[in-house]
């Protein structure tokens, strides 16, 4: 049962009261004229009173200031009074001096008590698990006790780990976590479009000779084993690709560590970012989640939902992780984790700035341009040709009649349908929402394309 600090405080101060008197009364005096049986009988009274509230005082201090040894000392040594009286002058002077240093014992106790607080208590329990188990190491447990303890207790879990050393243990648990998400949505994806999937597999192994014909058990094992490798290629590829951008994350959170006066180096704060990372495996729903929703069986709010928990999830954890293995308060952990994420923020915008600029597809500096935001979308030529523009393409704004733009694309003029497009000014300050829209467009206009062939293949497979 847990008490109050106002309850231990007290507990110290009647525990102090008891001694003081017993010294100022017994252990203090030199010779005793009143040995009756009443005075008998007070000073017993006031060992046992002193004895049982020792053992209430034992679990406040905790053994940091020897005060039941030292107490049942002095205790063993003064019986009765009349053991007292029979003492010998050093005994006297030796019993003197050791009921003063019980009082200053009792002094610092009072003092310890006072003004600790639980959060200091936390961190010396914490201190103490080390020192009486200073071999423990979570870091060396297998992936699922990793994970058990990080989701189960991640205070503790982090409390064990150690801020300094290599952090391969750390890199195998965030590969292996990070394979094993990717591969579970990609084969999510695949038994949602198991037909799509074995086509692509057939057609693929007709093209590179593999099949001649799809008759037989054996062309069917091999097809479906394609589809296999397939998943587990692409799987190991982008479970590659998320550890490479874990590695920037971890070391733009130790930089947000090191400025919150994080105590670890680089490699506690990489275990921090490695082992926080673990709540990514909420992602393996997405897949799940849109199928139905595309279905209509689930709200479409859930696929942003979800992330945003795993997100929150995340921070919870990193502050954590930074509190115990940097050895910094909460406070510090949470600025440090913002500072982190908002140069992670502008690393993933100055990527897309490169990538956007190398591909040319940058929004002039100023002045006005038209966005197409068709799936479908395409432009009349002068010369009545059709030109398809994909989702997300940037053109040359000329002018407008009435429910047309007049655009050029390259070195090609004509219009657009404003049901197609969307005329935009552009500005520095438009620039992040631009490169965040026009990628999920691009990746969004892969997709379709992908689909729109995959479907194809599935048509003409038998």
């Amino acid at each position: 049962m847990k008490v109050s600090r106002e309850k231990q405080v007290a507990r110290v101060e009647h525990f102090a009261s008891l001694w003081e008197r017993l010294l100022n009364l017994y252990l203090n005096k030199e010779t005793f004229e009143d040995i009756g049986a009443a005075k008998e009988k007070e000073f017993l009274d006031l060992q046992g009173s002193i004895m049982e509230e020792l053992a209430v005082v034992a679990e406040l201090e905790e053994g940091r200031f020897a005060l039941v040894g030292e107490v049942t000392s002095v205790i063993n040594e003064s019986v009765s009074i009349r053991q007292l009286k029979d003492q010998s002058e050093f005994q006297v002077r030796r019993r003197k001096e050791r009921g003063r240093q019980v009082a200053e014992r009792i002094t610092n106790l009072r003092r310890f008590v006072a003004e600790r607080d639980s959060t200091a208590i936390r961190k010396e329990k914490e201190l103490e698990t080390r020192r009486a188990r200073p071999f423990w190491d979570p870091e060396k447990e297998k992936f699922v006790a990793i994970l058990g303890r990080i989701v189960a207790t991640p205070a503790h879990f982090f409390s064990g780990v150690r801020p300094t050393g290599q952090a391969r243990k750390a890199n195998s648990f965030l590969l292996s976590l990070l394979s094993f998400v990717s591969a579970g949505c990609f084969i999510t994806v695949t038994a949602f479009n198991a037909r799509v999937a074995r086509a692509i597999s057939y057609n693929f192994a007709l093209e590179s000779g593999i099949l001649t014909s799809d008759i037989g058990a054996g062309a069917k094992i091999i097809t479906w084993l394609l589809v296999g490798v397939g998943v587990t290629v692409v799987s190991l590829a982008g479970a590659i690709a998320a550890a490479i951008l874990a590695q920037v994350l971890a070391i733009l959170m130790h930089v947000g560590f090191k400025i919150a006066r994080g105590a670890g180096d680089s490699a506690a704060s990489h275990k921090v970012v490695a082992f926080g990372l673990a709540p990514v495996l909420l992602l393996l729903f997405l897949p799940v989640v849109a199928h139905f929703a595309k279905m209509g069986v689930l709200p479409s709010f859930l696929l942003a939902v979800l992330p945003a928990a795993a997100l929150c999830y995340i921070a919870f954890l990193h502050v954590i992780g930074f509190s115990k293995v940097h050895n910094a308060p909460a406070a510090a952990g949470v600025a440090g984790w913002l500072i982190g994420a908002v140069l992670f923020v502008v690393f993933v915008f100055a990527s897309l700035f490169i990538w956007h600029a190398s591909v040319k597809s940058l929004p002039p500096s100023s002045g006005e341009y038209v966005y197409v935001t068709g799936k479908k979308a395409s432009m009349l030529r002068r010369n009545q040709s059709a030109l398809t523009l994909p989702k997300g393409k940037i053109l040359k704004f000329l002018g407008e009649n009435e429910n047309f733009y007049n655009v050029r694309c390259d070195k090609d003029e004509g219009k657009i349908k404003k049901s197609d497009a969307q005329l935009k000014k552009a500005s520095a300050w438009s620039l992040p929402r631009f490169l965040v829209e026009s990628s999920l467009a691009q990746a969004e206009s892969l997709f379709d394309k992908l689909s729109r062939k995959a479907r194809k293949e599935a048509k003409q497979s038998p």
